[in-house]
């Protein structure tokens, strides 16, 4: 009788504990949002980026009471991407990323539960796939030289594939859960590639033409209007269904997108974005520009902004990136260096003087103390708008 005794509790022992762990992946965090930064004005976001995700938890704290020093109303935190989620996304266990395989922390849950006290949280999910590319080949995005990409899938299989209907699927599921304000898309940029075959056919069927456009040598002309114009419809497509779903669960939607300036300092956005007709889906666009100025000083900056704020300025969030160049996805975080904290002061005093009011700073890793300084004066006075 003791013995069976001894294994009954043994047992239930043994159950308790992996409740316990399983209750430590897969617990729902609060699932509202802090609804009173919803509508922020006078956006000072911060990208959250740690250098080691697994050893986040160590620095965490010191790193919200910078943030709120240096007055962010904003904090976007890294959903990761379809194949590297930073949550434990059900039915999709092979997707999780080490960091939540090895923790059991659910990284997301615990960070947007935490900033979204006092800030309006935004959950980015990042579109490029090199595991999920490794895993399936054909789906590779070609660019017009007929060179698979590492990185991006091709445009129709994120409109119409398995690839795009797992996006969705992730996008609804942060959507659904996590006290999240917003869901920010990022890296969705197809210029120099998406020329596959299922993307030429749908090419064709969207224009009736019977090939891609060439150049006088033969070359698929990447810059030709028809191509962008089908490229807009296609990702328009895409934004309606996750608009759809974000405000099914009254969530906003972020679109990251890119400018740059020519030689001669005149805007340039890339064939096949449109700014105006992606407002018509996103809440917000938030525009990547500093890293695109062409050799030009921080104070280009402001050309940047006047073409900005020609669109509805509620809905344009200027990001500066503080990187002092532009990397490569492949090249470890340690090994990136930061620009001067002066060209980051010079950057947002041009952009402030032609009246630019929101900004997004990424990422948080760059961020040393000259920076924060830098911020907590420029900044740390003014109150949060909510």
């Amino acid at each position: 009788m003791r013995k069976r005794s001894i294994i009954i509790l043994a047992a239930a022992l043994f159950f308790a504990i992996l409740g316990w762990v399983a209750y430590g992946i897969f617990k729902r965090p609060n699932l509202t949002p802090n609804t009173q930064f919803t509508q922020v004005t006078g956006v000072h976001a911060m990208r959250v980026d740690y250098l080691d995700m697994s050893k986040s938890r160590e620095e965490v704290d010191a790193l919200e009471s910078q943030m709120q020093r240096g007055g962010i109303n904003m904090v976007v935190l890294s959903a990761g991407r379809v194949d590297w989620t930073y949550f434990p996304w059900r039915e999709h266990h092979d997707s999780w990323s080490s960091d939540v395989k090895d923790t059991g922390i659910d990284f997301l849950a615990e960070d947007s539960q935490r900033f979204g006290k006092w800030a309006h949280v935004s959950a980015a999910v990042d579109m490029l796939a090199p595991l999920y590319i490794q895993n399936h080949p054909a789906e590779a995005a070609l660019s017009a030289s007929g060179t698979a990409s590492k990185n991006l899938v091709s445009t129709m299989d994120l409109v119409d594939g398995q690839f795009g209907q797992d996006a969705l699927s992730m996008i609804e599921s942060i959507s659904a859960i996590y006290p999240v304000n917003s869901i920010m898309v990022s890296e969705l940029f197809y210029y120099t590639d998406g020329y596959g075959e299922v993307d030429k056919s749908a090419y064709m069927t969207y224009t009736g033409q019977q090939d891609w456009p060439r150049t006088p040598d033969g070359e698929i002309d990447i810059n030709n209007p028809t191509i962008g114009a089908w490229r807009v419809y296609e990702i328009g497509r895409f934004l309606t269904k996750a608009a759809d779903i974000v405000h099914q669960y009254n969530k906003q939607l972020f679109l990251e997108v890119r400018v740059a300036l020519d030689e001669n300092s005149n805007v340039v956005v890339e064939n096949g974005a449109d700014f105006a007709t992606f407002l018509e889906y996103a809440d917000r666009l938030v525009v990547w520009g500093n890293h695109e100025l062409g050799g030009q000083p921080p104070n280009s900056i402001a050309k940047v902004t006047n073409f900005l704020l020609k669109l509805d300025t509620g809905k344009v969030i200027l990001m500066l990136g503080l990187w002092d160049k532009l990397y490569s996805s492949d090249v470890p975080k340690d090994q990136m260096t930061a620009i001067q904290p002066g060209d980051l002061l010079i950057m947002l005093q041009s952009a402030d003087q032609v009246g630019m009011q929101d900004y997004w700073i990424t990422p948080s890793f760059l961020m040393s103390q000259p920076y924060w300084s830098l911020l907590d004066n420029l900044w740390g006075s003014r109150t949060a708008s909510p």
